[in-house]
Formats: structure tokens, C-alpha cells, sequence
């Protein structure tokens, strides 16, 4: 028992990793005003644990906080991939872009900084990860300098001085990055006359056309498509929406019965928002709403499903259904007749009864053939991301080479096999359950082992030069966020809820996020959040390597 308590062994170790990251997470559940700090309460405990002269095996550690940061950022990849390469279009470009603004700019503050100051290079690189409160960058600052230096990782074990500074300057200028984004968004506000109302009201009729599932009417009037089978319609006019029938006086029609149109017949049809006017102008004239059409949610257990593309499935020939939505792995896509199905996928069908109740029992449909969780997927995904992690990428006129790393690595084959697994027919499917569990289980070991790590000169780093890392990450932090946030609001005319959303995702600051949503009382901010975050994430991940490998 003596061992246990106050040796520093592997099961000393884990009995106060255990006690850290319990006591981080009970923190975490206090809330202000309904915003809560979250799992990086597990640092700050692990910092104090560490201050306090708790003692814990540096090489168990250190294995931990790799292996918790590849956990990470993987199981991130690996959600956000289904939706990251759609969050590229349309308006999602222009989160991405402005989101490569901020993060140039973040980039471009430290530098000026670290020139004026004459500080080290690694420690701004630990002030700047916590100045946009990303964990993972520093993380890889850590990584990258000992991998850059010394050439094993296991060099940490012996000489954690940098490793510890990047960490303090990190969990220093962390609560600036919280306070400041928040800052920004309300200065922001104030600077533009925000009417909250107003901008609420913008978003929510755009939201609600282009993207809500709705039942429409329509009279044939167009001369171009009487005397037309409807097949050949629909062929010549391919969208999100489904033809649920077609009224012509008594008598009524389906899809499978393809009747060639006529004057006046009544086409009822459930679309997207933005499909309506497209079908106004195939069809003529837009009448009284259709009532009584269906809308399920289906779930594809049948395994003869994963690989296949909707448009294959000929499911307004066979069902008279189209598929509008897809919810996979907790993301919601616009479905379009290219895109891929696989296990888990939920499908959100519309059309008659009687066709939802024939596709749902092709499809499967039974939610107890998906509790057991793959994990499969996940372990193979790290592997690959930890060879691509590995590989050398030379740049002339620089000595070192550049490596992905433990935290890019995963990441890029995270969003790659979240993506394409469907399209290879790899089942990618995993409960979402178990996907956030290995995801919070990473972070906790990663930030647990990190605060316990650095703890024991925090108060060094603090005294020694605490004041100045509270005012490099304010202007790392400030600085980018308003101009990003200025340019989005008078050049891009973006929604005020938008460039919440776009401030608080570049940043990975999901604090500032909660705080948006709870203080201003919109959802909204989300959308543009989910966007961003994924690329904002690598980006934030690939600066800290680079401005570490300027350094050596």
C-alpha cells in the first residue's frame, strides 16, 4: 500500500492519473450562465496535482500522452470525414478560407512577436496553441521538437524542460484564448450595431428554405414537358426531392406508373428549399400545399448496401421513396445520387407508405444489429495514420524533414477513411457512443498526463515570465480574430451568427462557441463551427510543427 500511495511506479502513476482526470471531469460539469469549461479543467488539475510534488513514472507518462493524443485527433478525423470535403462548397468554402486567413494571421503575429521579444521560438509556439486553444498543437510542438532534436520522442524522458515550458505557456495563455474570443465577438457586436433579431431572422428564413424538408403542389402548365413521361422529367431535372403522386381530375398516379404528363395534371412533391424554384419553373405553377406525405428515418443494416451509390438504387423505380438525408456518424449530409451508403447510415426517405415499408425492409432497419461497436476501423485507421505520420517530406532550405506526426497523421487518415470507407466498400461503422467514448478517453489521458508532466515547474515558468505569455496570447488571440471577423462581416457580408460560428471553430474553441449559443441564443453558430473546425484543427496542428522546425 505504502508503494501505491507514494512510490513511482506504473500503478502509482494510473492511481493519480485516475484522481486527475476524475477531478478535472467532475470541474468540468460546472457551468456560468450555462457555458462550462470542459475536459481542459483535466489540465489544470493535473498542473496542480504536478505543483504539489505528485510524482508519477515520466516514461508511462509519456507513452500515455502520445497514445491519448493519437486517440484524439483520429476519432475526430474519423467523425467529421463523412461531411469534410462537402464543408468545401458553397458557402463552406468561404468558412475554409477565412479560416486560412485567421490561422495565417495567427501564424504571423507569433513570429512578430518572438522577433520583438527575443523569446524562445517553442514557448510562443506553446503560448500560440493556447492563445487559439488547441491541445493537439502543442501536442505536436512537443513531439516535433524532441523528434527534430534529439531524433526519439523518448528524449522527453530525460530532459522535459522544453516539453514542460511549451505545456506551462500553453495552460498559461489558455483562459486568455477563452476570455478573448469571447471579447471579439462581443466587440464585434457593439462595432456593427448587431440587432440580434434581426440577424436571427436573416438565418433562420435562410436556413429554413434552402435546407427543410417540405411538401409542395404543382400544376402542370409548361408546354415543354406535355405529352412527356415523367421519367424523362425527372432524368432531365435531378434533385433532392421525390414525386409522391399526380392527381388528374379522378383518377391518381405514381411514379412506377410513369403516365406522360398532361395540362393540369397536379404533381404532389416533397423537396428541399432549395429545389422549389427549379420545379416552378419545370412545371409552371406552384399551387396549394400536398398534405399527408410521409417522412421515416430508416436505418441500413443490410450489409448488400455498403458501397453503393443511392442513384444505383433506383429507389423512385422500385419504392417510389428518395432519400433526402443521411446522418452518418453524427453528421447530417445532403444526400445527392453520387454519394455512397454503408452500414449505419441513417436515411431520411420520403414517398408513400407502402414504398417507405418495402425499402425499409431492404435496408434492414434493425437498430440492434448496430449496438455492438466496430472497432476495427479505428485501430487499422491509427495504424495507417501513424505510418503516414512517419513519412519524411523535404522542403529545400530546410535542414530537417517535415513529418505529419502522431497528431496529423491520424487526423489525414481519419477524414480520409471517415470519407472514402463507404466508397471501397470498408465498413466505416461505428457506433457514435463509442466513437465519443474513445474520443474523450484521449483527450483526458493526453491533457491529464501533460498537466501532471509540467506541474512540477509551473510556478517557475509563471514567476519567471507568466505577465508576458498573458500578453503575447492576448494579441496572438485578439489580433487575428478581429481583423478575420471584420473582413467576414464588410467584404463577405456574413451573418453575425456565421462569423461566431467561423470565429470559434478556426480557434477550436468550443468554450466560445457554448458561449454564443447560451448568450445570444441561437443555434446557428454551430453550423459554420462544424464547417471549420475539422481544417482548422490540421492547420492549427501543421503551424506549430513548422514554426517548431524553424526553431532547430
Amino acid at each position: 500500500m505504502y508503494d501505491l500511495f507514494f512510490s513511482s511506479g506504473t500503478g502509482h502513476s494510473l492511481m493519480m492519473l485516475c484522481f486527475v482526470i476524475g477531478i478535472g471531469l467532475i470541474l468540468s460539469k460546472i457551468k456560468i450562465k450555462g457555458v462550462s469549461l470542459g475536459a481542459i479543467w483535466v489540465l489544470f488539475v493535473g498542473i496542480l496535482f504536478g505543483a504539489l510534488g505528485v510524482k508519477a513514472d515520466s516514461l508511462f507518462l509519456h507513452f500515455l500522452k502520445e497514445f491519448g493524443l493519437v486517440l484524439f485527433v483520429f476519432t475526430v478525423g474519423f467523425q467529421v470525414g463523412p461531411g469534410f470535403f462537402s464543408s468545401f462548397r458553397k458557402e463552406g468554402l468561404k468558412f475554409n478560407l477565412m479560416t486560412l486567413l485567421m490561422i495565417s494571421l495567427v501564424v504571423a503575429t507569433t513570429l512578430v512577436l518572438w522577433n520583438l521579444s527575443g523569446e524562445s521560438l517553442p514557448e510562443m509556439v506553446g503560448t500560440m496553441s493556447g492563445a487559439v486553444t488547441n491541445a493537439p498543437g502543442m501536442g505536436t510542438a512537443q513531439q516535433t521538437w524532441y523528434d527534430a532534436t534529439y531524433g526519439t520522442l523518448l528524449s522527453e524522458v530525460d530532459d522535459p524542460d522544453t516539453a514542460s515550458s511549451i505545456a506551462n505557456s500553453f495552460a498559461i495563455a489558455y483562459p486568455v484564448g477563452l476570455l478573448v474570443s469571447v471579447l471579439v465577438m462581443l466587440l464585434l457586436k457593439v462595432l456593427f450595431r448587431i440587432n440580434l433579431n434581426k440577424e436571427a431572422s436573416a438565418i433562420q428564413g435562410s436556413e429554413q428554405e434552402d435546407d427543410k424538408l417540405q411538401s409542395r403542389r404543382f400544376e402542370v402548365i409548361n408546354p415543354a414537358v406535355v405529352g412527356r413521361k415523367l421519367s424523362d422529367i425527372l432524368a432531365r431535372f435531378p434533385g433532392n426531392y421525390t414525386v409522391t403522386g399526380i392527381t388528374r381530375g379522378e383518377e391518381t398516379f405514381t411514379v412506377i406508373d410513369n403516365p406522360e404528363l398532361a395540362a393540369g395534371d397536379r404533381i404532389s412533391v416533397d423537396l428541399v428549399g432549395s429545389e422549389r424554384r427549379m420545379l416552378g419553373i419545370c412545371f409552371g405553377k406552384e399551387i396549394k400545399a400536398a398534405e399527408g406525405s410521409m417522412t421515416r428515418k430508416i436505418l441500413v443494416t443490410n450489409s448488400s448496401l455498403t458501397g453503393k451509390k443511392i442513384k444505383d438504387l433506383n429507389l423512385d423505380g422500385e419504392y417510389g421513396v428518395s432519400v433526402v438525408r443521411i446522418l452518418r456518424s453524427g453528421v447530417e449530409l445532403v444526400a445527392i445520387g453520387d454519394m455512397y451508403i454503408q452500414i449505419g447510415d441513417g436515411l431520411r426517405v420520403v414517398g408513400s407508405e407502402e414504398g417507405i415499408r418495402k425499402f425499409s425492409e431492404a435496408a434492414g432497419n434493425k437498430s440492434s444489429e448496430l449496438d455492438k461497436p466496430n472497432l476495427a476501423p479505428v485501430f487499422i485507421g491509427i495504424a495507417l495514420g501513424l505510418i503516414l505520420g512517419a513519412v519524411p517530406i523535404r522542403f529545400p532550405g530546410m535542414s530537417h524533414a517535415v513529418h505529419f506526426g502522431l497528431a496529423a497523421g491520424p487526423l489525414i487518415i481519419g477524414i480520409i477513411i471517415g470519407h472514402f470507407g463507404p466508397r471501397w466498400k470498408f465498413s466505416t461503422y461505428t457506433s457514435t457512443s463509442a466513437l465519443r467514448l474513445v474520443r474523450e478517453i484521449g483527450l483526458c489521458l493526453f491533457l491529464a498526463t501533460v498537466g501532471l508532466g509540467a506541474g512540477s515547474t509551473f510556478t517557475d515558468t509563471f514567476a519567471s515570465g507568466g505577465w508576458n505569455i498573458l500578453l503575447y496570447s492576448a494579441v496572438i488571440a485578439f489580433v487575428p480574430m478581429l481583423l478575420t471577423g471584420i473582413f467576414a462581416r464588410v467584404v463577405l457580408k456574413q451573418n453575425f451568427y456565421n462569423i461566431c460560428g467561423l470565429l470559434s471553430g478556426a480557434a477550436t474553441n468550443p468554450f466560445a462557441l457554448d458561449f454564443s449559443r447560451q448568450v445570444f441564443r441561437n443555434s446557428s453558430p454551430s453550423i459554420a463551427y462544424s464547417a471549420v473546425y475539422p481544417f482548422a484543427l490540421f492547420l492549427q496542428v501543421l503551424s506549430a510543427q513548422l514554426l517548431i522546425l524553424l526553431s532547430v
